[in-house]
């Protein structure tokens, strides 16, 4: 097989498993959702109304996360002699940005639970 077979295989694999996850997901929430009407139980808790979330607050703990990442990744070109490799560069940002929507996630959370 050659290569662009074997990429157009992986990448149809890839969209079935995420169609069907997705599909199997909202049947069976569907299904527990009826149960639920059956049974009489007040489905107010699925449709309450959710508060703003502060967007700049994601987006400003999200650009100080990227901006330690690139920090670090400075720092470290900087002070060792060998540099490191793109990948590691980019790694490492983009590990900084994900840890930093973590922390946004959190510090945001308590606002949403007091509504």
């Amino acid at each position: 097989m050659g290569n662009a077979t074997m990429v157009t295989i992986l990448g149809m694999s890839l969209l079935g498993t995420i169609f069907f996850t997705l599909y199997y997901y909202f049947q069976a929430r569907n299904k527990e959702r009826m149960a639920l009407i059956e049974a009489g139980v007040n489905l107010s808790q699925f449709y309450k109304k959710q508060s703003p979330i502060s967007y700049w607050l994601r987006w400003g703990i999200f650009a100080v996360g990227i901006g330690l990442g690139l920090l670090i990744v400075g720092l470290i070109l900087q002070y060792q002699d060998e540099g490191i490799h793109g990948v590691l560069r980019i790694s490492i940002v983009v590990l900084c940005g994900g840890l930093a929507m973590i922390v946004a996630k959190y510090v945001d959370k308590p606002k949403q639970d007091k509504d």
